[in-house]
């Protein structure tokens, strides 16, 4: 193919691709609206079903909350992300919390916890109302 051909060939096809580019964003945007007006009008319909739903996820987050505890407060070295994360919600201390995982036992018992309970107790309040 002749060194003229090819180079319109390329122009060619470098056009189309910033072309497709250049669409990206106004997809992405068509898409984050539709999604957007879907949600909208799910809730719409759901209506008085939301305070249940609402309790639903309460009481999923505090049993979540309630199983990451154990699991820290059992083995935190075999969760090394979620204890490190979780370790950074307590201040440091010197004593067994120094040791690899001790502050990440003592947020599970300090922080999540409670956290737990309390998320629990308010999805039981919000299930009881809208009985």
């Amino acid at each position: 193919m002749p060194v003229a051909q090819l180079s319109s060939v390329e122009s060619f096809i470098h056009r189309d691709y910033a072309g497709l580019f250049a669409t990206v964003p106004a997809i992405a945007l068509g898409s984050i609206t539709s999604f957007m007006l879907r949600d909208r009008a799910a809730a719409r319909r759901a209506g008085a079903g939301a305070g249940e739903s609402t309790a639903g996820m309460l009481a999923l987050a505090g049993v979540v909350l309630t199983l990451m505890a154990d699991r820290l407060e059992s083995d935190p070295l075999g969760y090394p992300q979620l204890a490190g994360a979780v370790g950074r919600l307590v201040a440091p201390a010197d004593g067994p919390e120094a040791v690899p995982g001790g502050r990440a036992r003592r947020a599970a018992a300090d922080v999540l916890r409670p956290l737990a309970l309390a998320t629990l107790v308010r999805a039981t309040a919000l299930q009881g109302a809208a009985a």
